[in-house]
């Protein structure tokens, strides 16, 4: 089977998620017999190939243009959607970056107001292009969405990496098709399992404990409200992740934290699981997951791990994380503190770690994602 993999033109900037389950697929998938040929393009040309399979539908232009070409070219199409509620998420991040900027920068009453609104969930946020609530109702053009929705409704294939994914696309985009399989993440244990955390001391010059959290330092990563919520501890934070879009974002991060705060631009993996193995503790409380990726090499290292309420995390993590709630200071501190006072010895990282083992590996994404294409296959030829 020879199966184009395309990703939005931008993806190559960013390099999340979606980039490293195309690329570890790929790989399965070329050790299966099949030729896999990856691209990051608005504009693929799909001749040649028996089935053509789209990450990432959140960008919606490059969507449509995607689709186009495949059916210019009748080729059956899979897509990987990497969907949450994008406009609570927007909500969520937007307003979490507001709240605190102005308990920072202008602290008092109407600040304190913010906070209490934003944790009830009674916050409207005000955008450029309008009003978001926390329900993803308010005046924002959200007709893309529809868009995408219909595009959608003619493909003939969807690997969500979740139930609760398959679940919000059938909520916020209708999607009622039946061809569909369920492909979870995975974690590579020869580069994650138990590494190593002296390459990243001896790099960083970082001896002591600390918490960690790895994604693009942005609003979607909720980074700035774990500053807020252990701004008065005396956590030392690693942020690693680039700042390239988002400047202004980290620099606050760095006036609440101040020496407590170090940042570190993008890491390669080897490095990245390295840092990890030296952690206490890694966060991602952030608006922006559809798993977590990184919550799932960082466990596998052996860290207690703090996830979302929010996203689809909880099929991934169940009972063996601390939660908190990416909108509350204080649910976030709490998390964090008690992933750090339990330690790596605790049952919930071990639990985590050999489910992750047990579940969540490449070579059954592979399976999940060949399943799919000899359904497609077997209905459209």
């Amino acid at each position: 089977m020879k199966v184009l993999f395309v990703n939005h033109g931008g993806a190559g900037d960013f390099g999340g998620g979606d980039a490293v389950q195309m690329r570890e697929t790929a790989k399965r998938l070329a050790n299966r017999g099949h030729q896999v040929v990856a691209v990051n393009s608005d504009q693929p040309d799909p001749r040649g190939f028996d089935l053509v399979h789209i990450f990432n539908c959140r960008a919606p232009q490059s969507f449509e243009q995607q689709i186009a070409a495949c059916r210019a070219h009748g080729v059956p199409t899979v897509v990987s959607p990497i969907w949450v509620s994008i406009q609570q998420a927007i909500w969520g991040s937007r307003g979490s970056m507001a709240v605190v900027n102005r308990l920072a920068t202008a602290p008092g009453a109407e600040a304190n107001h913010g906070l209490q609104q934003l944790k009830e969930r009674t916050l409207s946020v005000h955008l450029d292009d309008g009003t978001i609530d926390a329900d993803g109702r308010g005046t924002r053009d959200t007709s893309w969405m529809a868009r995408v929705g219909t595009l959608l409704q003619g493909v003939d294939g969807l690997l969500p990496n979740s139930w609760l994914e398959l679940k919000a696309v059938q909520q916020d985009l209708h999607w009622c098709g039946d061809c569909f399989e369920i492909a979870h993440y995975g974690v590579d244990p020869r580069v994650f399992l138990d590494a190593d955390p002296e390459p990243f001391r001896q790099q960083t010059g970082i001896q002591g404990p600390f918490v960690v959290q790895a994604g693009r330092i942005e609003p979607a990563k909720n980074q700035l409200m774990l500053c807020w919520a252990l701004r008065n501890t005396q956590l030392p934070v690693v942020l690693i992740g680039n700042t390239r879009n988002w400047q202004g974002f980290a620099d606050l991060c760095k006036a609440i934290l101040g020496d407590r705060l170090t940042i570190i631009d993008h890491l390669p993996q080897p490095m990245l699981a390295s840092a990890f193995a030296a952690s206490s503790v890694h966060v991602l409380t952030s608006w922006m997951e559809t798993c977590g990726l990184v919550t799932l090499e960082a466990a596998l290292t052996g860290a207690p791990v703090v996830g979302s309420t929010f996203g689809h995390e909880l099929e991934y993590l169940q009972n063996d994380c601390w939660w908190a709630d990416p909108a509350d200071p204080d649910s976030i501190c709490n998390a964090v503190m008690g992933a750090w006072d339990a330690g790596r010895s605790h049952e919930r990282p071990t639990r985590l770690k050999r489910r992750i083992l047990e579940e969540f590996n490449w070579e059954r994404t592979a399976e999940a994602t060949e399943r799919l294409y000899q359904r497609v296959l077997s209905k459209t030829t």
